[in-house]
């Protein structure tokens, strides 16, 4: 029992050095000596008996011993962490690891603000984002809650969805572009092809739904000149006048009402896109989790969602 603490604390320096990938990555990443993570890793394996890492001045890898240890070693953490936490959430206090899967725009926009305040109301709370390109199945990789965005509504039965906002979206050009582009007149379908730049999270970057107030749904094509999965880069090349973009209403607000972004034919707009978070089972959520859910939808709130 004696050799408990000891052996934990050098389980976790092997993983410390798996996670980074090398012993000096490892010790930037978190803060601490290579030559002591290294002492550890070795003091580890002479306890064990076997070899973990095989380490060369030019070669890193994890034994398939080492992968096994690895992923007890996780597991072991986990466990730990969920020990803590019950104990904690027994006062009523949130705490321990939330994973949250992401898409990149949301996560860097919105998301990430709302887990950082989240986590200045909550410093026993620690947060992981991992970011997506919004169209992976969620937990793919481990995570306790996915935030996923969708045209349709969500149905699994094997995981609660719980609909946050739905996102208006507008077509915009550069203001240059803007001008060149004819408008549809009125209720009118029968857009000229314009340039344009492809969102992949769309089945058919190149074939636009629109719908009108009064005129219903209509497909559109367009000439595809950028294509790209980051919602970022679409708004970028939209500002540089690469082609006319479809992005949600309040990433681009400001730059509307600074002039570097027009809107286009306003009567015409792009479909909402519903942001769902999606987790196993509520019974599985710690309260840490829960409570991140409530701040994800009073935050998601106060979106300005612009046209509908």
């Amino acid at each position: 029992m004696d050799d408990l603490p000891h052996l934990f604390e050098d389980l976790m320096a092997f993983v410390a050095v798996v996670d980074a990938g090398g012993f000096n990555a490892a010790g930037s990443r978190f803060g601490l000596p290579p030559s002591s993570l290294s002492r550890s890793v070795a003091a580890l394996e002479k306890h064990l008996g076997v070899s973990l890492l095989v380490r060369t001045s030019r070669r890193f890898e994890v034994t398939a011993t080492g992968r096994r240890t690895y992923d007890d070693a996780v597991a072991t953490r986990a466990r730990l962490q969920e020990t803590v936490a019950a104990a904690r959430e027994s006062h009523g206090v949130p705490s321990g690891t939330l994973r949250v899967s992401c898409p990149l725009a949301l996560a860097s926009t919105v998301v990430g603000r709302i887990a950082i305040e989240f986590m200045a109301r909550h410093p026993g709370v620690r947060v992981s984002i991992e970011s997506t390109d919004g169209r992976g199945q969620p937990f793919s990789e481990p995570a306790d809650i996915a935030i996923q965005p969708s045209i349709r509504p969500l149905r699994d039965s094997s995981m609660v969805a719980r609909r946050l906002v739905d996102v208006r979206y507008v077509m915009v050009a550069a203001p240059h572009l803007w001008h060149s582009i004819p408008a549809a007149p009125g209720g009118s379908a029968e857009f000229p092809r314009f340039p344009a730049i492809g969102w992949t999270f769309f089945s058919s970057p190149a074939l636009w739904s629109l719908r009108h107030r009064e005129h219903g749904q209509h497909a559109i094509e367009v000439d595809v000149r950028f294509t790209t999965d980051n919602l970022l880069l679409v708004r970028e090349a939209a500002l540089k006048g690469v082609g006319v973009a479809q992005l949600p209403y309040a990433m681009c607000k400001e730059d509307i009402n600074r002039g570097e972004l027009n809107l286009v034919t306003p009567d015409w707009l792009p479909l909402h896109v519903g942001i769902y978070v999606l987790y196993p089972s509520r019974r599985a959520l710690t309260l840490a989790g829960r409570k991140f859910i409530d701040a994800l939808v009073d935050g998601t709130a106060l979106l300005d969602r612009g046209p509908d």
